[in-house]
């Protein structure tokens, strides 16, 4: 996948020099390699959603403001094409954002294309967060703590995620779901 439109690169550059500070520093303060960094900052690789978590940090500056792509229209329009992706820690699932990045503290909208058996396994979110999540294609299954549901085509399950949750695929081909995520 081509992601030299993404900025994300470009915005940890941007910040690591408004601060100050070195590729060396910031590997130092993030956990993450000097070379992964130098790899992120020129957009050869694209990161996943706990690496850019960590250099945001490290950053002192949230994901949000590192994916901007300082878009500022009436009408807010994300390509496909334009959309920031992460992948999950175990890359079997891509994560596309889909939604403007000034809404992420009240709402997030992502698509989720998991690889066969691919999963996406999250840590709790805040207190009262709630996830909806549409599968488009596939058989997933969702567990929310204690409790597992497996979906099909069409349908939609809504759930706490202010304890641990995954989604995994149980499809021997590729799955695709569309996830709501609102923090009240």
């Amino acid at each position: 996948m081509d992601t030299s439109h993404l900025p994300i690169g470009k915005n940890i550059m941007h910040y690591r020099k408004k601060k100050g500070i070195s590729l060396d520093e910031l590997a130092r303060r993030s956990g993450v390699s000097k070379s992964m960094l130098s790899q992120i900052e020129q957009e050869k690789t694209n990161p996943t959603v706990i690496t850019v978590w960590k250099i945001s940090r490290a950053l002192d500056t949230t994901i949000e403001e590192l994916v901007e792509t300082g878009t500022d229209s009436p009408i807010e329009v994300l390509r496909r094409s334009e959309a920031p992706v992460f992948y999950s820690e175990d890359n079997s699932c891509e994560i596309y954002v889909n939604s403007p990045i000034h809404m992420m503290d009240n709402l997030e909208l992502y698509t989720l294309v998991f690889k066969p058996h691919g999963a996406l396994n999250s840590k709790p979110h805040y207190p009262k967060a709630e996830e909806f999540l549409t599968v488009i294609s596939g058989h997933i299954q969702v567990t929310a703590g204690e409790f597992s549901a497996t979906l099909n085509e069409g349908d939609t399950a809504r759930y706490r995620a202010d304890r641990d949750h995954s989604i995994v695929n149980l499809s021997e081909t590729e799955a695709t779901a569309y996830l709501v995520v609102i923090f009240p």
